[in-house]
């Protein structure tokens, strides 16, 4: 435990989990949902270490960028049927377990990836079905192996086309008219299409797929100072949220002067600094960001 968990009485950032699994690659942590056999279908295990998870990370400043990805075949196809099929607790009818657990649960996760203060870029792969569609939305950027492709399945079973946050974010992403073409038809959308609609940053093999975001998320870190990169992902969250232009400068003018006046702004002003051009050269790390 550093000084400043120690300190400040924080949480250990150990990350020990079954159905989730975490890499730690310097600055940029890969998060992979891991039960492939299910093709990484959401059981109650896997969302509730996945909350916990995004919950915990916020504080923890080593990590700088996430990478969310699927192992095997598929990022994530929708809600585990198994888990569907469990009897509620004798305490609770199905109603209270649908809304109280199940429900919050699956969107915890949405409200946790906004609540996260690290861009969250998705490798995202194969099948991205009902949750899955959602949580793809979530990513604050995305890309996107060939074999994508996305659907709102709940409307096959005869539940809303709408759930997680998806009516939030995709006609944000896509446009109205297009949003409604995913969300109120289950038809699968590819990899090419929606990269066209303005759904994805990057379309590439699937091989590729993880080496690309993590790429991207690399050189994120290198160029940019760790608390200037949490206020802009603040900023462009509150954006989404509706709020007016004018509050959108505000918010914008107080996060510039705060990032401006930490240490790694005001080594960044001075690295700007024409006078100093010679010394950058001579001493890079003198002026490298430290998180300060």
């Amino acid at each position: 435990m550093s000084v400043y968990q120690e300190s400040y009485h924080l949480p250990t950032f150990e990350y020990d989990y079954e159905k989730i699994a975490i890499e730690k690659r310097g600055p940029v942590y890969v998060c992979s949902f891991n039960d492939a056999g299910n093709l990484n279908a959401m059981s109650y295990k896997q969302m509730s270490e996945f909350n916990d998870f995004l919950i915990k990370v916020r504080m923890d400043h080593e990590c700088r960028v996430i990478v969310l990805t699927g192992e095997g075949s598929s990022f994530c196809a929708g809600f585990n049927l198994n888990d569907l099929a469990l009897d509620p607790p004798e305490d609770m009818g199905r109603i209270q377990r649908d809304f109280y657990i199940m429900q919050r649960m699956c969107s915890d996760q949405i409200v946790n990836m906004r609540r996260c203060e690290q861009p969250i870029i998705g490798a995202l792969k194969g099948y991205a079905v009902g949750g899955g569609l959602s949580i793809s939305c979530a990513c604050d950027m995305r890309v996107l192996g060939e074999s994508f492709k996305m659907n709102a399945g709940y409307l096959s079973i005869g539940y809303t086309g709408t759930d997680m946050g998806g009516a939030f974010f995709l006609p944000k992403i896509i446009g109205y008219a297009r949003a409604a073409e995913v969300l109120m038809n289950p038809a699968r959308h590819g990899a090419q299409e929606l990269y066209e609609w303005g759904f994805a940053n990057r379309v590439v093999s699937d091989d590729d797929c993880l080496s690309v975001a993590i790429e991207l998320a690399e050189q994120i870190c290198a160029s940019t100072a760790p608390f200037g990169l949490r206020l802009t992902k603040e900023c462009l969250q509150a954006s989404l949220d509706g709020t007016s232009f004018e509050n959108v400068i505000r918010m914008e003018n107080r996060n510039q002067v705060l990032a401006s006046n930490t240490n790694d702004g005001i080594m960044g002003t001075l690295k700007m600094n024409p006078k100093n051009r010679e010394d950058v050269k001579k001493n890079p790390d003198k002026y490298a960001f430290h998180n300060k």
